[in-house]
C-alpha cells in the first residue's frame, strides 16, 4: 500500500487489490466448497420379499422415491431387489444381521411373529399408525435388533388376500370349500382355511406354481397382486373376489443402523413411510382393479359368493383368526392389539350383526 501525500490516506497498490479481491472471493467460495466436500448421502441397502416387477414393486419403489424426495437426496435407498437377492424368508434376518439396512418383509418372516395379527385389523395402515399401533410394534421389534418403520404394502382394511383355484376346482358357495387343499405361505391363515372345511398346505410363494401345476393343491391363498408377481396366471382358473386381511408386510430396519442416524434423518425416513402408507393405499385400490382386469383378459374367471355366504365368509375369517391368535400369543398382548385394531363399525361386520 502507498501513503496518499495529499490526503494522508492510503492508496491500495495492484498487489494489494489482488489480495483483497482474492480474499473476498475465497471467503464466499470456501464455505460452499467445504459443504460440498462434507455432503455425502447416507446410503441404505434395502431388500423386498417380492420379485422386483409390477405390481409388487410399486410400494418398495414408492418408498425409495419418497425417501429421496423428503430428504432432498441426503438419504439414498439402494434397492437390491427381491427373493432373487435374498430369499423372502431370510429378509428380516438379513436386516437383523446388517446384511441389508432395511427389509420389506411379511410379518411371518420376522422374529415378532405376532405381527401376523395386524392383518386382522379393520383400519387402514395409516389409521393404525395414528391409533398408536406402530408404537406398540416398535417396542416389540426393538427387542430383536430391529426398528419398525411401517407398512410396506399399505391398503384400506380387509382387501388384500383372497383365494385362487385351479382348473375344475372353482367354487360358487361356501360349501364348495369342503375338502379343498389350499396352499398358504408358511401355513398362515391356517385357522381360516380349516374353518371353511379345507386343508392348509404350508409352502413358500415360489412353490405355488409347481404345486398347482402338479395338482398337489387345489388352490392357493395370497395377496391379489401375487398372481402376477409370481406368474401364476397359467395355473389359475378363477379368483374368488371375496378378500380379507389388511396389510401383513412391513419395513423393518437394523436397529443399530437406525440409532446411528441423526434424529433429523430418522424423521425423514418416518415421513417417507407415512407418505407411502397414504399414497400406497390409493395405489393398492387401483392395482386391485388393474390386476383383475388383466387376469380376466387372460382367461381367469372372477367369482363372487352369494351375499349371505359372503357375509358368513368374512365372519368366519374374523372369528377364526382372532381365536387362533389367543392360542399362540399372550392374552394381554392380543387384547391390546385387538383394542387398537378392531373397528366395531366396520361395514362387513355390521352387515352381519344386522
Amino acid at each position: 500500500m502507498v501513503k496518499n501525500k495529499k490526503g494522508g490516506g492510503v492508496i491500495m497498490g495492484k498487489r494489494g487489490k489482488f489480495t483483497f479481491v482474492f480474499g473476498f472471493v475465497l471467503a464466499l467460495i470456501l464455505p460452499l466448497w467445504v459443504q460440498a466436500q462434507e455432503f455425502k448421502p447416507v446410503v441404505l441397502k434395502m431388500v423386498d420379499f417380492r420379485p422386483d416387477i409390477w405390481p409388487g414393486n410399486i410400494w418398495p419403489r414408492m418408498f425409495v422415491e419418497k425417501v429421496s424426495k423428503v430428504s432432498k437426496g441426503e438419504i439414498q435407498i439402494k434397492f437390491i431387489g427381491g427373493p432373487e437377492a435374498i430369499p423372502a424368508s431370510d429378509s428380516a434376518a438379513a436386516a437383523q444381521k446388517g446384511v441389508v439396512d432395511i427389509a420389506s418383509t411379511m410379518g411371518v418372516y420376522t422374529p415378532v411373529k405376532v405381527a401376523e395379527v395386524l392383518g386382522y385389523c379393520e383400519y387402514s395402515s395409516y389409521e393404525l399408525r395414528q391409533r398408536g399401533m406402530w408404537k406398540l410394534f416398535q417396542d416389540l421389534y426393538s427387542k430383536h435388533g430391529l426398528y419398525f418403520l411401517g407398512a410396506s404394502t399399505p391398503s384400506e382394511p380387509q382387501v388384500q388376500v383372497t383365494f385362487f383355484f385351479g382348473k375344475g376346482k372353482c367354487i360358487n358357495t361356501l360349501a364348495d370349500f369342503k375338502g379343498k387343499r389350499i396352499a398358504s405361505v408358511g401355513g398362515s391363515m391356517r385357522a381360516y382355511i380349516e374353518a371353511l372345511g379345507s386343508t392348509c398346505v404350508p409352502m413358500q410363494f415360489t412353490d405355488y406354481f409347481t404345486a398347482m401345476e402338479r395338482k398337489v393343491v387345489d388352490g392357493y391363498l395370497s395377496g391379489t397382486p401375487a398372481i402376477i408377481d409370481f406368474g401364476l396366471t397359467p395355473v389359475t382358473e378363477c379368483l374368488l373376489d371375496e378378500p380379507v386381511s389388511s396389510c401383513g408386510s412391513f419395513f423393518v430396519m437394523n436397529l443399530d443402523r437406525w440409532n446411528s442416524l441423526p434424529k433429523r434423518l430418522q424423521d425423514m425416513l418416518i415421513q417417507a413411510a407415512i407418505e407411502t402408507e397414504i399414497d400406497g393405499a390409493k395405489a393398492f385400490t387401483e392395482v386391485l382393479e388393474e390386476v383383475k382386469k388383466k387376469i380376466s383378459a387372460e382367461g381367469v374367471k372372477i367369482v363372487k359368493l352369494p351375499k349371505e355366504d359372503s357375509v358368513k365368509l368374512y365372519v368366519t375369517y374374523r372369528e377364526a383368526m382372532w381365536r387362533e391368535a389367543y392360542t399362540k400369543y399372550p392374552r394381554e398382548l392380543i387384547d391390546k392389539i385387538r383394542e387398537i385394531g378392531t373397528n366395531p363399525d366396520f361395514y362387513r361386520f355390521k352387515r352381519f350383526k344386522k
